[in-house]
């Protein structure tokens, strides 16, 4: 296929431009995207919000505890958070 513009294709883009939305529209459409916050809005959004986070978090843990050697790099890593409590308690 070619790169180069088609004339008629061009031609009939032309003719079907419209004119943009009349401003009754966008005054409504305006209208219905200002900002509705309030304390009860906040407070129904808030226990989802926490619900995802926590979720994100459990993945994140749980996830790399799926791969093949993860129990042993897991035990490692604390083996090494021990000795080094111990050792900076001496």
């Amino acid at each position: 296929m070619s790169d180069e513009l088609d004339p008629l294709l061009l031609r009939a883009f032309a003719l079907s431009e419209r004119p943009l939305a009349d401003a009754e529209f966008v005054a409504r459409m305006t209208a219905q995207l200002r900002p509705r916050g309030s304390v009860a809005g906040i407070a129904r959004a808030l226990p989802a919000a926490v619900a995802v986070m926590l979720r994100a978090l459990a993945i994140g843990i749980t996830a790399p505890l799926r791969l093949k050697h993860a129990g042993l790099l897991a035990l490692a890593a604390v083996a090494v958070a021990i000795c080094t409590v111990l050792q900076s308690s001496l």
